[in-house]
């Protein structure tokens, strides 16, 4: 790789780093963020837990109320961006950083954990939008998508650093 493309390559990676950094502080930390809705419901967000029940996934909705559920299918709608984001940068950083094969699977398992991220999206969304009736399987398939999404991105990151 000539030295303008490692220059043009890693001003690509640093930055989707920092646009990655903005979205997750303003899903953490704005109004109807993660935290704001932690508030409300006394207990973190499905999507952002390993491997979450049809109870748990329920039960938190119900606690947070018509104005709570509004600000989560907000966050799901910007959060249908976010895995684009993160999916390029560690895409990235797997060439920048790791050796063949690490980079290979530090690659694939960011497109892994995006592919899963926007599953788990749209199963939630639809989850909301059936509310208050009740879907074990959209909940479960939910949760499958979100362990994934964090095992690909375990995958991803550990692949980075061998």
């Amino acid at each position: 790789m000539t030295s303008e493309a490692l220059m043009s390559e890693t001003f690509a990676a640093v930055s989707l780093g920092v646009v990655a950094t903005l979205f997750l502080f303003a899903f953490w930390f704005s109004p109807g963020g993660v935290l704001a809705l932690r508030r409300r419901a006394g207990e973190l967000q499905p999507d952002v837990r390993l491997g979450y029940s049809t109870q748990t996934l329920y039960r938190v909705l119900e606690a947070y109320g018509d104005e709570g559920r509004r600000s989560f299918r907000r966050l799901l709608l910007g959060d249908m961006i976010f895995p684009a984001i993160y999916g390029a940068l560690l895409y990235s950083l797997g060439g920048l950083l790791a050796r063949e094969p690490m980079s290979s699977i530090a690659q694939h398992a960011a497109i892994a954990a995006a592919a899963f991220d926007y599953a788990e999206n749209v199963f939630l969304l639809i989850v909301l939008r059936r509310f208050p009736f009740r879907s074990s399987a959209l909940a479960r398939l939910a949760s499958i998508c979100t362990s994934l999404k964090m095992v690909a991105i375990a995958v991803s990151v550990v692949s980075l650093l061998k």
